[in-house]
């Protein structure tokens, strides 16, 4: 297959082709902002699927919510239109779309330009609204406010938590990711009148900002996180990606007497500890 993915170098489109590329998917059209539009009008002619996930949502200027998320998406119909290709397109939108907001209206009306089309030309369309994405390679103070705790908490800076009991639902990108490859492969998940994907989580603010501290705290205390939660799991394993390339070692304490030598290594809840003795 010849997959073309918009976004290829944001936080979805990374994950999604380092995925592609493990499971054997190794004809890649890769387009961001820094490709030239010629490359986007040539790479719509033959693409068999599009994952259209280019889009803006912190712009210096508010004007270019509207530029970078439904122009782009106006002229990538167009494109396509023009060159007759009925291949299948997922276009990634947001929660947001519902809000009475300047992002939520741009997403929306990209919604709106992906599903007149499919209508009018009777291609498959797939809209996908996420909501609050976390995982390895998100940007702090830009994606999500995961990624922002994670950055901080590891290197020791504060975190403004405004209200400690919002719950909010998140999702975790290697399911994002594996969902979408199940879409193109035909398997989509779809709830209503959108598609989603089918594993999330709703925690508190409070709740997601102490276990990330507790993470910070288990290199004290070498304690490990229990793994048995999944949302534990996913967010330790996001925790990791933050953390400083020094922190990966850190310094164990050796009890010595004339017997030798006794040094935890680490320990958890339910299955003891594991140490060292000399």
């Amino acid at each position: 297959m010849k997959i073309l993915v918009t976004g290829s170098e944001g936080f979805v489109g990374k994950n999604l082709v380092s995925e592609l590329k493990n499971r054997g998917y190794n004809d890649l059209y890769l387009y961001d902002k820094n490709t030239p539009f010629e490359k986007l009008e040539k790479w719509t002619k033959d693409s068999d699927f599009i994952f259209h996930l280019a889009g803006v949502n912190r712009p210096e200027n508010e004007k270019e919510f509207m530029k970078g998320n439904a122009d782009l998406t106006s002229r990538l119909t167009e494109l396509l239109e023009k060159n007759k290709n009925n291949a299948p397109i997922m276009i990634s939108s947001s929660i947001q779309a519902e809000k009475d907001n300047l992002y939520g209206k741009s997403k929306k009306t990209g919604e709106d330009y992906i599903l007149k089309y499919g209508e009018k030309n009777n291609v498959p369309v797939y809209v996908y609204r996420f909501s609050n994405l976390y995982g390895k390679w998100s940007k702090p103070n830009y994606n999500t406010v995961i990624a922002t705790f994670c950055y901080n908490i590891a290197r020791e800076l504060p975190i403004k938590v405004n209200n400690p009991n919002a719950m909010i639902t998140f999702q975790y990108i290697d399911d994002v990711v594996n969902e979408l490859i199940n879409c193109m492969e035909g398997r989509p998940n779809k709830e209503g009148d959108f598609y989603d994907v089918v594993e999330k989580d709703t925690k508190s603010l409070g709740e997601v900002a102490n276990l990330i501290k507790s993470f910070k705290e288990s290199r004290k205390n070498l304690e490990i996180p229990d793994m048995d939660d999944l949302f534990t799991k996913k967010l330790y394993s996001t925790y990791l990606s933050f953390l400083p390339e020094n922190d990966f070692s850190y310094k164990l304490k050796m009890n010595i007497d004339e017997r030798g030598s006794f040094t935890e290594f680490l320990r958890s809840s339910d299955r003891g500890q594991v140490s060292i003795n000399i």
